[in-house]
Formats: C-alpha cells, sequence, structure tokens
C-alpha cells in the first residue's frame, strides 16, 4: 500500500519557514517483483525440450605417427554456422541435422548427458563417430543462437537431416596439431624486432651467427 506524505513545518527564531517532506513509500505489486527477477538476457533462460538445435557430422583429423588420420565428429551447429552451410561454403561437415534439447539431453534446463542413440540418422551409415569435446557445453550455446535467430532452423527441419552442404577436406581441419618454433624461427623474429638494425650484417652472417648458436 502507499502511504501518503508527511509534511512537517519547521520554524526558525528568525522568522523563516522550512517545510520537511517525508518520502513517500511505493508499493511493491507482485508483478514488480516477478519483472526484477526475470532473466537479463537470452542466455539466463533455462533451454526447454522444445528449443531447436542444429547438429553436423564432420570429418576432422589427428596426428598419429607424422600422419593425420580421418574421424568422424558430431559438433553442434550455431545459427551463424548453420546460414554460412547454406552459402555453399567448403566445410568439413557432411550431414545436418535438425533436432531439440529434449531429443538431445536428458534435461534441457540442467543436462548432464548427450542421448546419442536420438543421433542415429546423423551417422546412419558411418562407423566410430565420436562426440566432439564439451559437447553439453557447447550444444547449449548453439541452442540459444537459434532462439536469437529463429529462421535459421528453416534450413534443416527436426528430425530431418540434410546432405545438401560443400564438405571438402582438401584443407584439413587437424584438431591436436602444435606449432613449435624451431631455433631459427626465434633468431629469425629476435632480429625482425631489431628496429635499429644493430645486428646489421647479411644474410651469411645472420647464418654463421645461428650456427655458433646451436653449437654453443
Amino acid at each position: 500500500m502507499f502511504r501518503k506524505a508527511v509534511f512537517v513545518v519547521l520554524s526558525a527564531p528568525w522568522g523563516c519557514s522550512f517545510v520537511l517532506q517525508q518520502p513517500q513509500t511505493r508499493r511493491v505489486t507482485p508483478q514488480a517483483v516477478e519483472e526484477s527477477a526475470a532473466p537479463a538476457s537470452v542466455a539466463d533462460v533455462p533451454l526447454t525440450d522444445s528449443n531447436y538445435v542444429a547438429m553436423g557430422l564432420a570429418k576432422v583429423f589427428f596426428m598419429s605417427e607424422g600422419k593425420a588420420q580421418g574421424q568422424y565428429i558430431i559438433e553442434p551447429l550455431t545459427a551463424g554456422t548453420l546460414e554460412t552451410l547454406q552459402l555453399g561454403v567448403p566445410t568439413s561437415y557432411c550431414r545436418i541435422f535438425g533436432t531439440t534439447c529434449g531429443d538431445l539431453f536428458d534435461d534441457p534446463a540442467n543436462p548432464s548427458v548427450v542421448q546419442v542413440k536420438n543421433l542415429a540418422k546423423l551417422t546412419e551409415g558411418y562407423e566410430n563417430v565420436q562426440l566432439c569435446e564439451s559437447m553439453i557445453e557447447r550444444s547449449m550455446a548453439a541452442a540459444r543462437t537459434f532462439r536469437r535467430r529463429p529462421e535459421a532452423a528453416e534450413y534443416v527441419a527436426v528430425d530431418d537431416t540434410s546432405e545438401e552442404v560443400n564438405f571438402n577436406t582438401d584443407r584439413k581441419r587437424i584438431m591436436d596439431l602444435q606449432y613449435e618454433p624451431s631455433f631459427d624461427d626465434n633468431v629469425k623474429q629476435d632480429r625482425s624486432i631489431d628496429v635499429y638494425n644493430r645486428g646489421g650484417g647479411d644474410d651469411d652472417t645472420l647464418a654463421d651467427e645461428i650456427n655458433r648458436l646451436a653449437e654453443s
């Protein structure tokens, strides 16, 4: 309820009067409480059974004994990625599958298990298919992108698959490739940042310096 404002009149000895108004008490309604507790963004709203999410079957590569070995994995696709696939951009994806969080997770609001059996249409005809790393977290994030851009879900309907993609592995996706700079790379970098050209000399001098340091 509202409380009426109370005015207090104070008289000063020199004849002036001051009027003080006590602050009003604001009425708090159940609706105001509900609005203040509402999530601040899409990311704060729990996922539901009906929320759409797209899954992709991708061929990636892992290094083994110096050679790239192919492996098919299941990855969630964001709305932006799915729209890019519609443009015919070459990617590592060979098949797309539309599903919902209710079919993908045991509990969409707080998932702990991916129900792989419900992805059978995506993996049909392929053996030894694996889930990508951080599958649950990435799938939840991908599902939220379709909340903001639901029109992207029109590309592949729920429980449907599509192979209308530009599948290409000429540029291999190496998942575990780690670049380790060589000694020569470090020396060349040191010279490249020498803005005062203090090193001087030519390439032969640089080669001699590299050999000297390598032998020391």
